[in-house]
């Protein structure tokens, strides 16, 4: 029989995300501006102090994801097709790696992860430009009982937004056949089996902070008597959020099933000007907000506190 993969799951992120080899054996070191030179006004017959501005630097970890398959050798007998077995079992690992990875980016923390996602990089709402604070909006009073969502807009690129691997090191996820060996069940009673294992060194690197943007607080628990004026009230913040991506090249929004439902549902909107729909020959039709593509992140939660 042929496995159906229902917990497979749709996280474009990982595909958008370029990677970039770090500087560091577990990362990547970037300098960032931290203050400009200042100039002053220079009169006849007098000159000026020089100036200088400072940086500063951000180390990003990468973190070390690992998994094992095993396959027990008489399942692989009683198999018709005994690689295509051992395949599908192997798919699935790399499909829950890659599960874990989309979910890290996101909502990952240097405790757990080993790496900072971009919600606790972009975990509170105000500050000066140039601060993660000031590219935090909020979409209006969030729900304390804790169903709310965020909207993320990333615009990814060489000094902007990348995935990182340890110098040395590669990208992507490493396997290797371990072929047949012993494997242990659940009460220390070996078995032969045949084994693979998968290797993946992943970080996230924000070069510029000013190249990703949040809406926090939508209540996605409102969405269903949400009043025409309160719609246009989100959508007017989401457009505040796109607007502070600096000098965008290709940014994309990503968001939750919910939200994507949501927008979709606005293009019906008697004043909608923002959200449009292309339709795409042999492919579903693409979603764009003010013509940033949005895109379904499976990985998203509708379940996040309020950010404050």
């Amino acid at each position: 029989d042929r496995v159906m993969e229902i917990l497979s799951q749709d996280n474009a992120i990982l595909q958008d995300m370029p990677m970039m080899e770090g500087n560091l054996p577990t990362g990547n070191k970037t300098t960032v501006r931290a203050t400009l030179p200042g100039p002053e006004v220079r009169r006849i017959n007098k000159g000026v102090a020089p100036t200088k501005g400072t940086t500063k630097q951000v180390e990003d970890t990468a973190m070390i994801l690992e998994a094992r398959s095993q396959v027990d050798i008489e399942l692989l007998a009683l198999a018709p097709n005994p690689q295509a077995y051992r395949q599908a079992e192997d798919d699935a690992h790399v499909e829950g790696m890659a599960q874990y990875a989309a979910a890290a980016l996101l909502y990952g923390t240097e405790d757990a992860d080993g790496f900072k996602g971009f919600m606790d990089r972009y975990n509170s709402i105000g500050g000066v430009i140039g601060s993660a604070g000031h590219q935090v909006i909020s979409a209006g009073t969030p729900s304390e009982s804790a169903v709310n969502t965020s909207m993320l807009f990333v615009d990814f690129g060489d000094r902007r937004v990348t995935g990182i691997y340890p110098r040395g090191s590669q990208a992507g996820i490493k396997t290797k056949d371990l072929g047949e060996n012993d494997a242990l069940d659940a009460n220390g009673n070996p078995f032969r089996a045949m084994t693979t294992l998968y290797n993946w060194k992943l970080g996230l690197a924000v070069h510029n902070v000013r190249s990703v943007a949040r809406v926090c607080n939508i209540n996605t628990g409102a969405f269903a008597t949400m009043s025409a004026a309160d719609a246009t009230k989100l959508v007017d913040n989401i457009i505040v959020a796109k607007n502070r991506i600096w000098k965008p090249k290709a940014p994309v929004c990503y968001v939750s099933e919910a939200m994507y439902t949501f927008l979709e549902q606005y293009l019906t909107h008697k004043d909608n000007v923002h959200i449009t729909r292309q339709e795409i020959m042999g492919a579903m039709p693409q979603l764009y907000f003010c013509g940033v593509p949005v895109k379904k992140l499976d990985c998203f939660k509708d379940t996040e506190a309020a950010v404050q």
